[in-house]
């Protein structure tokens, strides 16, 4: 059975892993857009060596994160971070994994300098896509933990696509395909989310039952 202390050094090693990829995120889109507006001013990775070494860097930084944190003793409340625990992974993922599952086939038929155009034209054609995909994300994993109706992973997937019609669904109808094959395999992640806040509920309340009681005492004459 897992202890407070377990469950909370899970959750700072998700928030890490998260940080991680958001940092990631941004570094991939601010060197693409200073790029493709020709002001880079600065060295910069190509963007298949920073994307790969993200994903290396999030994991060892949730891994550690996670270690240290199972060290410190848990005195907050069972609640403290668990909404940040999924969102910002959350965040993190669905905005850098769909350039992430585009990046071996354009290395397969191309090379690193190719992809850094696709990076670049994906930052202007599905950019507003991206970031509506991530909050509706990131809408969902808060509404979960709140035990409220979430919005169901098939809405997010429908208004993600229609955005990705936005305005570029003129171009041979290609942006929304991309999208549509793109997304398909975060529904199972989107599932998934509902399974880990459930599994961390119930541990919650396996943790509680576990507390020592109170002792009564008689009063003393």
């Amino acid at each position: 059975m897992r202890t407070m202390r377990q469950i909370f050094a899970r959750r700072v090693g998700r928030i890490a892993f998260g940080v991680v990829l958001l940092i990631g995120v941004a570094a991939v889109a601010t060197s693409a857009w200073s790029a493709s507006l020709g002001t880079n001013r600065v060295p910069r990775l190509d963007a298949a060596r920073t994307i790969s070494l993200t994903w290396l860097a999030a994991v060892i930084a949730g891994v550690a994160a996670r270690a240290i944190a199972a060290r410190i003793p848990w005195s907050r409340s069972s609640e403290a971070l668990f909404v940040e625990s999924l969102i910002v992974p959350t965040a993190g993922i669905a905005l850098l994994l769909p350039i992430t599952l585009h990046m071996p086939l354009a290395l397969l038929v191309a090379d690193s300098s190719a992809f850094d155009i696709w990076v670049m034209g994906s930052l202007w054609i599905t950019g507003l896509t991206h970031l509506v995909f991530a909050a509706l994300c990131v809408m969902r994993a808060r509404q979960l933990v709140a035990g409220r109706p979430a919005l169901s992973p098939r809405r997010i997937y429908v208004v993600t696509l229609i955005t990705s019609c936005v305005p570029f669904v003129v171009l041979y109808a290609i942006p929304p395909t991309l999208v549509a094959l793109t997304a398909l395999p975060f529904v199972p992640m989107l599932h998934a989310m509902e399974r880990v806040v459930g599994r961390e509920r119930a541990e919650l309340d396996a943790v509680a039952g576990n507390l020592p009681h109170a002792i009564a005492l008689p009063d003393r004459a």
